[in-house]
């Protein structure tokens, strides 16, 4: 018996939505991927100067906890403002650590393709590993040890932008409009919001 999308079981309607979206990936074209790095780029100066201001090597520690607590998230079967909330910060995140090294999101996304699998179990799964290969590269570079350190860091983040759109898309939500949304609530807590 073949059941609609609307009829499938939650986690079965994102892999149907998934499926169908992989022809067009990512959706987001090279233009507008651009204008939303730069976007989280000026968003950072502006309103996370703390961070901005940071060595490179603490900033990208500081992005592997923010990757951490959203493995948390995931982990503790979030409501779906929550999902929605966390999904975005994954994007947001994973881009402001590609800023932090000085790459272009478009191409690597593209390169990784659309992930297929972004169900509940399969997200927090993923985002913990991903974060855990991150923790692993901070750690070892405070020990200056053999390893990709980079590479790691810059695949891992990469990873998290393509898994964060791949889960909004089947879920059929717009990223632009929830990095909208999400950025605007961040820059009305600033004092100086509107002058900025």
């Amino acid at each position: 018996m073949d059941l609609g999308v609307a009829e499938m079981h939650p986690d079965n309607q994102v892999a149907a939505r998934a499926a169908d979206s992989m022809v067009n990936w990512p959706s987001i074209g090279a233009e507008e991927f651009e204008n939303l790095q730069f976007d989280q780029f000026c968003h950072d100066e502006n309103f996370h100067r703390e961070i901005s201001r940071l060595t490179v090597k603490e900033r990208l520690t500081h992005m592997t906890l923010h990757f951490a607590k959203y493995s948390g998230y995931l982990a503790n079967d979030p409501d779906d403002l929550r999902l929605r909330r966390t999904i975005t910060d994954l994007f947001v995140i994973g881009l402001s650590t590609l800023n932090g090294l000085n790459v272009r999101a478009h191409p690597l996304v593209t390169e990784i393709g659309q992930i297929e699998d972004t169900s509940r179990s399969a997200l927090a799964r993923r985002v913990a590993i991903l974060a855990g290969e991150m923790a692993s590269a901070c750690e070892r570079l405070d020990h200056l040890e053999e390893f990709p350190y980079r590479q790691t860091l810059q695949g891992a983040a990469a990873t998290m932008v393509a898994l964060a759109l791949s889960a909004a898309e089947a879920r059929q939500w717009s990223m632009p409009l929830l990095v909208k949304e999400r950025l605007q609530r961040v820059k009305e807590k600033s004092i100086f919001y509107g002058r900025l």
